[in-house]
């Protein structure tokens, strides 16, 4: 997601806290959520798409037509209703953000966590799930793992929940090691010298 500002931050909630209101009542939540997450990544991956949907040159109306014309029948018409909302408003253009507040809504609504994972190989299903039954106890709601591989961290894992890490990777043990080792030598080297002017 792009970088935006607070503003726009709480603008694209607003939207997305409707649409999330909406869907729920329609128990389309979820649906709405594979819509936006697909339609969000087109966007990323099609500049003249966003630029279509942000542009002030455009005539709102126009592309409320082109709006239907695309995607009405193919996403669910609570998305297609929606998108006609924000154009009227002029706020498309942040459609990647109100792809994220809604997701980020939408985990918080059925009670679950974005849980980070950082390893060196890719997880065993096994240890998937025993991370996730740890974390769940942890964090009490449903985690959502995030999985990344990192080979520098040759072994160990990361965990980032929220604003908390937790990093019991061997990169980090060497590292705080390399940092215990570099502090001794300096010490005995000033312990040295501190000997010899005493000694003079």
């Amino acid at each position: 997601m792009a970088k935006v500002n607070d503003k726009e931050l709480a603008v694209a909630r607003v939207y997305s806290r409707a649409m999330l209101d909406l869907a729920e009542s329609k128990g389309q939540a979820d649906e709405v959520l594979d819509e936006l997450r697909w339609l969000a990544g087109q966007a990323d991956q099609n500049e003249g798409l966003l630029h279509f949907l942000s542009s002030p040159m455009i005539d709102p109306e126009q592309r409320a037509e082109s709006i239907d014309k695309m995607f009405r029948g193919k996403l669910s018409d609570v998305l297609v209703d929606s998108l006609q909302v924000v154009n009227r408003k002029g706020r498309l253009g942040l459609l990647p953000t109100i792809a994220e507040t809604y997701r980020q809504d939408h985990r918080d609504l059925r009670g679950r966590v974005d849980v980070y994972v950082e390893t060196a190989v890719p997880l065993s299903e096994a240890l998937r799930e025993r991370l996730r039954s740890t974390v769940s106890k942890y964090v009490g709601g449903e985690p959502s793992l995030h999985e990344n591989v990192d080979e520098s961290l040759i072994g160990g894992i990361v965990l980032r929940i929220g604003d908390e890490k937790v990093d019991a990777s061997v990169k980090n043990e060497v590292r705080k090691y390399r940092s215990l080792l570099l502090d001794l030598a300096e010490r005995e080297i000033l312990g040295d010298r501190e000997d010899a002017l005493i000694e003079d």
